[in-house]
């Protein structure tokens, strides 16, 4: 048995002459949850689909359980399409208009070949799982509310029982407590069904809550990757620094820290020599300019893109 679940080996997804995921690697272990974060652009929905298999790498390689996705025809593509499902982030548009929440939850058992029977059958367990009632079954999708809608993306994409889930930005736009529930929803699933998940969001308050380790990307590179209660006690790279001070914080009477961030983010089609960062760092220097940090392994086992860590 492998011991990753997944590897990215050196990942690229160019689109013209963007790169929006630029020679990434990334494993993911059983059981494990990572949390991709990063500001808007920054490649993070890009990568997400490449583990879904709705995008292809122009370079590099993507191995589940050590087979190379690229190598996959026919009934093994099949069952890595079902070992490997998304939560989209908006559920809503993801879905069927012209299909009630029943048929959607159903339509991916058929497809796989699940005779009726059982497949109304797992559509109403999962329901229960989820904690929606019977009664959504027979609505459209923009009948229900956007808690509901979640829940009923997050079924979707358990219905097949998966062994990697992949969820972007699964929270957005809903009220606090909402998320709160949520975060339990999917941990309490996670623990139950073995699944491992890829947890891409703007919200560094919901990933901390559920991953294990954090994965911090900037135009298409990941540029810091380690435990997440290292990272969020104490970041290594200027950037990942900056995105933690501008987190709101739970707690009422602790001082917000001013955000760190200044300067204007790089053309992706005409990126400057050197760190990728160096437009907005504080810590920029000559170096920085003409030479690109490449991943190096810290003491306690973070890998970080930068000349100048803050540890």
């Amino acid at each position: 048995m492998h011991q990753d679940l997944i590897q990215i080996r050196d990942a690229t997804v160019a689109f013209g002459p963007v790169k929006a995921v630029d020679a990434v690697s990334l494993a993911i272990r059983p059981g494990e949850t990572v949390g991709l974060i990063g500001e808007s652009g920054s490649g993070k929905s890009t990568l997400a689909r490449l583990l879904v298999d709705l995008v292809r790498p122009s370079a590099g390689a993507i191995l589940f359980d050590g087979r190379d996705l690229a190598t996959l025809e026919g009934p093994a593509r099949r069952a890595y399409r079902r070992d490997a499902q998304m939560i989209f982030q908006d559920p809503v548009a993801s879905l069927s208009p012209r299909m009630t929440v029943g048929r959607l939850l159903a339509e991916p058992l058929t497809i796989h070949g699940i005779d009726r029977g059982q497949a109304w059958v797992d559509v109403l367990e999962l329901l229960r799982r989820v904690g929606l009632p019977e009664t959504i079954l027979g609505k459209y999708p923009h009948q229900v509310s956007g808690g509901q809608a979640r829940r009923v993306g997050i079924a979707r994409a358990l219905v097949l029982r998966p062994r990697l889930v992949v969820a972007d930005e699964p929270t957005a736009g809903l009220d606090v407590s909402v998320q709160g529930d949520l975060v339990n929803l999917m941990s309490e699933l996670q623990r139950d069904f073995g699944l491992t998940y890829l947890l891409v969001s703007h919200n560094l308050n919901v990933v901390r809550a559920m991953a294990d380790r954090f994965a911090v990307m900037y135009l298409g590179q990941l540029i810091e990757v380690g435990p997440a209660r290292r990272i969020f006690a104490a970041p290594a790279h200027p950037y990942t620094r900056a995105l933690i001070a501008a987190t709101p914080r739970l707690d009422p009477d602790r001082r917000h820290e001013p955000p760190l961030l200044t300067g204007e983010i790089p053309n992706p089609a005409d990126l400057p020599p050197g760190c990728r960062f160096q437009t907005r760092c504080p810590l920029v220097d000559d170096h920085c300019r003409a030479v690109e940090p490449p991943p190096s392994e810290l003491a306690d086992g973070r890998t970080v893109r930068c000349h100048k860590p803050l540890i």
